[in-house]
C-alpha cells in the first residue's frame, strides 16, 4: 500500500456524527483515531522546493480554529435542544430529524443547516466567543455608506447533497419570514448564484411553486401543511 491507503477507509455511517477517522501524514503509517476530524487546511509555500520523492510539497496543517469552536458549541446547542429559535425553525428542526423518515438526511446535511441556524438563532450564550468577521471593505466603499456582508458558508464534498442543504435553508428562511414579517433576521427572497445553464435547470427543483414535485416535497423537507405558506 501506497503512504494513503488503508485497510478501512469507510468507518462511519453517512447519517451519524464521525465517531473515528484516519489521521494520515506523509511518510507516517495511517493511525486510526477517535472522534471526528478537526478542521483544518494545509498551506503549501508556492516557491518551497519540492521536498518528497515524488516531487510534492509537503504542506504545514494549519487547524481552523473558529471552525472547531462553532462545531463543539452547535453539538452542545443541539443536545440541549436548540435553545433560543422560534417556534417555525424548531418544527423545520424536528421534521428532519424524525424518527421514521423515508428518506433520512445525511449528517452532513443537518450539520450544515443547523450550523447556519446556529449563528443566526441560538441563544447569546452559546454564541459566545464565536465571532464571525464582516467583509472587509474599501475606505471609498465605506464613505458611500457600504458595510459590507458577513458571509456563512457551507464547504460541502461532492456527492454530500449541497442542493438539499440549499432547499433546506431556504424553507427555514422563507417560513420564518412569512410568520413574522417584523423579523429582519430572515427574508422571502432567494437569490441563488450557478455556473452554467445546465446547473440552472437542475436547480428549478428548489422553486416552491413545484409543489410535490419540488426538493421540499421529494425528500420531505417540508410537512405539506407548510407548503401553501413556503409558495
Amino acid at each position: 500500500m501506497s503512504g494513503y491507503e488503508v485497510p478501512d477507509p469507510i468507518l462511519n455511517s453517512p447519517f451519524d456524527e464521525p465517531t473515528e477517522h484516519w489521521h494520515i501524514v506523509e511518510g507516517e503509517t495511517p493511525e486510526r483515531r477517535p472522534g471526528r476530524r478537526p478542521a483544518m487546511y494545509f498551506y503549501r509555500d508556492p516557491k518551497a522546493k519540492p521536498e518528497t520523492e515524488a516531487g510534492c510539497v509537503v504542506g504545514t496543517a494549519i487547524e481552523l480554529t473558529l471552525v472547531n469552536r462553532i462545531r463543539a458549541q452547535v453539538k452542545k446547542w443541539r443536545l440541549d435542544g436548540y435553545p433560543g429559535v422560534t417556534r417555525t425553525t424548531l418544527e423545520l428542526l424536528q421534521w428532519w430529524r424524525r424518527d421514521g423518515r423515508a428518506q433520512r438526511l445525511f449528517f452532513a446535511q443537518l450539520d450544515a443547516a443547523e450550523t447556519i441556524i446556529f449563528l443566526m438563532e441560538a441563544r447569546a450564550d452559546y454564541r459566545q466567543g464565536i465571532d464571525i468577521p464582516q467583509e472587509d471593505v474599501s475606505e471609498e466603499k465605506r464613505k458611500n455608506g457600504f458595510a459590507g456582508f458577513r458571509r456563512y458558508a457551507c464547504k460541502m464534498a461532492t456527492g454530500s447533497g449541497k442542493t438539499t442543504v440549499m432547499g433546506m435553508l431556504a424553507a427555514w428562511s422563507i417560513l420564518n419570514k412569512v410568520n413574522d414579517r417584523g423579523d429582519a433576521r430572515f427574508s422571502d427572497v432567494v437569490l441563488i448564484v450557478c455556473p452554467n445553464v445546465t446547473i440552472k435547470n437542475r436547480l428549478r427543483e428548489l422553486d416552491p411553486e413545484g409543489g410535490e414535485a419540488s426538493l421540499y416535497r421529494t425528500p420531505d423537507l417540508v410537512p405539506s401543511h407548510l407548503m401553501p405558506l413556503l409558495t
